[in-house]
């Protein structure tokens, strides 16, 4: 009878100390009235430019929660600002997404926005033992105009914070996801793990403008001091911003089973000293300008870490000094805290390398003449280096390069490699550093594994009393233990993370969200009968509603991704007209809208501009040379392009220069007021295959330029203008200038079915069934691979040097797909 009495006074505590917030009016009430053991939900649904700041007082075991009332529905959209200040305080269960009106300010010599989530109230007060759980902020970026201005998305300020179980997705512009912003008076003693950092683009070329990395901790004015920070846990997938994914600049942090996963940039101790790197798995899958660890400063540890497939060089071909697998850089003797300050007092031991155009590099430098202090008193022992020449043709890499040779106490000790080359150990201790033929490594499920008899089996040495696991977690001896990364025969389970880790063992923690999306807000038809269609991005079954008799949809219900055809029939009404499509889910409340335009003639985008940066080339002129782009008229009628056919032989090309929306070409005609000429326009997205865009058409009795609109407004590249002769009679066709109108940009992924159709790259097998989509190309190298969502958002890069390839799109969700190379655009779909 006790016993239920008590729990039913635990209960109404409970319940008397736990508030559902509706709105913004109650939710800041219950801010204000907020004590040890208050929890306050945010009931599920839509949240608009909601700004929490709490300075409040919890305890250990009675903490202040702000939480979502289901986690993964309750959206925080527009402009949100969290600001947490005080102790014991627990954020966590909600999504950022869709922001609106990002406020950027000047100050001092940067632009900055606002963080969405900081360890400090309003009034600077700093959070202490505060969680951020469980959040998962999706593409929350600044306009195109504010990709330069510095956006972090959560800065840490106090002490014994952690951020955990999120994910951060789809960042792009300058500014870190994470970071800890300590000053110089106190540890922090920060844990960030189990979180899930993906699909970063950089602003511009790859490496182009710093702060654009995942975490950074520290800075360089409080570089020297301790932070005691622990990163730990997460996995960073298709990551491209810098050099620097995560950025060191403090000391006594430590950064261990994590997995960096198909990405550019390395795990980089930039300043501070004295920090542990250990039990990472780097698989950068030849992303360029990739790296595993970089070292700068003193008192480093590199050990058990997993390295593989790291390309140093740049996404142009040219070298990088600051990549490879792990890269020992000099030093300036300045002292100043923002340059490089000397590697010393360095211990890297136990490392595994596998097909890594650099392995270990020492002695790098971005300016020898300044950056010329080599590291001293470093040790390099019991690690492997492995090139496999059927995978990497890796004859002439370097297993170890040696740009200034180790000075002190240093020594190379028990390394132990298969090809590749080394480079001289110079003068300082070298024992025990051996090439094997064959039998080093194998490849397994996950990574390249020791077999029985290899022969770095037993082969460490030396006595470091931090080696008690290897990368799996399994137990290491004291004596005659493995080099590399492993321990052969352990029973260890820290496998690297994969994509089916996600939402799992790490990211956010939550049923998904129901979405729909559409690949486009609208379609665009002429006069005509005619059809179009766009794809649906879904993770719910959906079906659609149209009332317009004019317009038929097939299909018009179904689950998850699909490709939705339109037919309308001519518009005879004399008039434009419009309807709105809607797609919405079965028995909830997601949708999403499109717009169907047909005009009462052919459609011309209110956009449209003349096209520039046009090139052309001629067939069949008559001497005298091709019409020149951008050409002034005048009177000078050599100023033209003149062809002589009757069967469309001679003819004009412009090149766009990549593929835009056409809606129509205006020609000016020699004597054009005099006799009329007939011609055709076709289009291309690849130059070679054209398709008849007008028809044979013959211009009007008139001076200056005439215009011709589309048969429909297709994506290409080129444009062709075939002469078929004028009304002299003859065969000629004399053009004193040509314009393109359409939309002046680049269109990656409009109206996919007109570049389909002339693709020379094959995708099979489509729908893709067993996870791999095959590519095989009728020409040339494939080249960059990118694919794409139908929202246009990257989700895979990759360089592939052969005519044939397999890649893993096992990670993606049933939907549509768009896959392009340099020359190519294609869809597939994932069932």
């Amino acid at each position: 009878m006790k016993n239920r009495i008590l729990l039913i006074l635990i209960m109404f505590v409970f319940v008397a100390q736990s508030q559902v917030v509706s709105n913004n009016t109650e939710l800041q009430s219950a801010i204000s009235n907020a004590t040890a053991g208050t929890t306050i939900i945010l009931a599920n649904g839509i949240w608009n430019n909601t700004i929490i700041s709490i300075n409040k007082t919890g305890a250990a075991a009675n903490p202040i929660t702000i939480k979502a009332q289901n986690p993964g529905q309750v959206f925080l959209q527009g402009a949100p600002q969290i600001s947490l200040g005080g102790n014991f305080i627990i954020f966590e269960g909600f999504v950022f997404k869709n922001p609106s009106n990002l406020v950027s300010v000047s100050g001092g010599s940067k632009t900055t926005i606002e963080p969405i989530i900081e360890f400090r109230d309003a009034s600077n007060n700093e959070c202490n033992n505060c969680k951020v759980t469980n959040i998962k902020i999706d593409s929350f970026n600044g306009t195109a105009s504010q990709a330069t201005d510095t956006f972090k998305w959560i800065i840490i300020y106090g002490q014994y914070n952690e951020i955990s179980h999120s994910s951060f997705i789809g960042k792009n512009g300058v500014g870190s996801i994470i970071n800890d912003n300590r000053d110089n008076a106190k540890a922090n003693y920060t844990k960030i793990h189990h979180n899930y950092f993906a699909e970063r683009t950089p602003v511009g070329d790859l490496n182009a403008l710093n702060d654009q990395d995942a975490i950074r901790i520290g800075n360089s004015a409080t570089s020297l001091s301790d932070s005691y920070t622990e990163v730990y846990n997460n996995f960073f997938y298709k990551w491209s911003g810098e050099i620097e994914v995560i950025s060191n600049k403090s000391g006594k942090n430590k950064y261990y089973n994590n997995t960096f996963r198909d990405y550019s940039g390395a795990l980089t101790l930039r300043h501070g000293n004295n920090c542990d790197v250990f039990d990472n798995y780097f698989l950068a899958n030849n992303y360029p300008m990739s790296g595993g660890v970089r070292v700068m400063g003193e008192g480093h540890k590199v050990y058990n870490n997993y390295i593989e497939g790291i390309r140093s060089r740049k996404e142009d071909g040219s070298s990088s000094n600051g990549t490879g697998g792990i890269n020992i850089a000099n030093g300036k003797s300045d002292g100043v805290l923002n340059g490089y300050l000397p590697v010393i007092d360095a211990i890297i031991v136990n490392n595994t390398l596998v097909n890594c155009d650099y392995g270990i590099r020492v002695g790098t430098t971005f300016d020898s003449n300044t950056q010329n202090v080599a590291p001293n008193n470093v040790i390099i022992g019991n690690n492997i280096i492995f090139l496999d020449e059927v995978i990497t043709n890796a004859s002439s890499n370097r297993a170890l390069q040696v740009v200034t040779q180790l000075t002190g106490d240093s020594k190379y000790e028990n390394n132990i490699k298969q090809t590749g080359i080394w480079d001289s150990f110079g003068t300082v201790s070298a024992t025990g550093n051996i090439n094997v033929e064959s039998g080093l490594l194998v490849s397994g499920a996950d990574f390249y594994r020791l077999p029985s008899g290899s022969s770095a089996i037993n082969y460490g040495a030396g006595t470091y009393n931090f080696l008690t696991e290897d990368v799996l977690g399994s137990s290491r001896p004291t004596t005659f233990f493995d080099a590399g990364a492993e321990e052969y025969g352990g029973n260890g389970t820290n496998f690297p993370y994969k994509e089916e880790d996600v939402n799992v063992k790490i990211g956010f923690l939550s049923s998904p969200s129901p979405y729909i999306s559409l690949s486009t807000n609208a379609l665009e038809f002429n006069k005509t009968e005619n059809s179009s269609s766009f794809d649906i991005s879904s993770n719910v079954d959906w079906n659609i509603s149209e009332e317009a008799s004019w317009i038929s949809i097939n299909p018009i219900s179904g689950s998850n991704g699909s490709t939705v055809t339109v037919t309308v029939l001519e518009n005879s009404t004399g008039v434009n007209r419009s309807a709105t499509i809607t797609v919405s889910q079965n028995g909830g409340g997601e949708s999403s809208t499109l717009i169907v335009n047909q005009s009462n003639g052919v459609f011309i985008p209110s956009n449209a501009e003349k096209i520039t940066g046009l090139t052309v080339t001629g067939v069949g002129t008559q001497t005298g040379g091709i019409n020149i782009p951008e050409n002034t008229l005048d009177s000078n009628t050599s100023t033209r392009w003149s062809g002589e056919s009757y069967t469309g032989s001679a003819y004009l090309t412009y090149n766009l220069q990549c593929p835009k929306i056409i809606s129509s070409v205006k020609i000016y005609f020699l004597n054009g007021d005099t006799r009329t000429s007939s011609f055709k326009i076709a289009t291309s997205i690849d130059g070679v295959n054209f398709t008849d865009a007008t028809g044979i058409v013959t211009s009007s009795l008139a001076a200056g330029f005439q215009n011709f609109p589309l048969i429909s407004n297709p994506t290409v590249q080129y444009v062709r203008i075939l002469g078929y002769g004028n009304s002299s009679p003859s065969g000629w066709n004399s053009y004193q200038e040509v314009e393109i109108y359409g939309e002046n940009t680049c269109s990656i992924l409009n109206n996919y079915d007109a570049v389909l159709k002339e693709n020379k790259l094959i995708l099979y097998p489509v729908p893709v069934k067993d996870g791999y989509l095959n590519l095989n190309s009728k020409t040339a190298s494939i080249g960059s691979v990118k694919i794409f969502d139908v929202l246009g958002k990257v989700l895979f890069f990759q360089k592939i040097e052969s005519t044939t390839a397999k890649l893993d799109v096992s990670h993606l969700t049933s939907g549509v797909y768009f896959l392009k190379t340099d020359t190519t655009i294609s869809r597939f779909v994932v069932n």
